[in-house]
């Protein structure tokens, strides 16, 4: 799903991280998950679950999806979740987003404060 883009921190100078704030991508991340990605110089030139912001509701937003380039230079867009619909963006199209890294890993926290 979506989240607003200050919800990005660093952690050293490659490695970022931000919290899942939906569940378009379960059961592979669960909602409230954090989720750990490393900058991948703005393009996604093989298939796996990236960070990327796009305007939605009039204002931009981070999203985590599966992103599988195709060989016409588009990309396709897939959550996990069934219940959400695939979409592909042409080369066009993704002048309109910001690809801000790929996804190492994603980590269940409880908080106790």
């Amino acid at each position: 799903m979506l989240f607003v883009s200050d919800n990005i921190n660093d952690f050293g100078n490659r490695v970022q991280s931000c919290r899942m704030e939906g569940d378009s991508m379960q059961p592979t991340i669960e909602p409230c998950e954090v989720v750990a990605f490393v900058d991948c110089g703005g393009l996604a030139l093989t298939s796996g679950i990236y960070v990327y912001t796009m305007d939605a509701f009039g204002r931009p937003c981070l999203f985590i999806k599966r992103i599988e380039p195709l060989a016409d230079g588009s990309l396709k867009i897939i959550s996990d979740n069934h219940h959400y619909e695939t979409f592909t963006l042409n080369t066009d199209e993704q002048k309109e987003i910001k690809i801000h890294g790929r996804v190492l890993a994603s980590l269940a926290v409880r908080r106790f404060v």
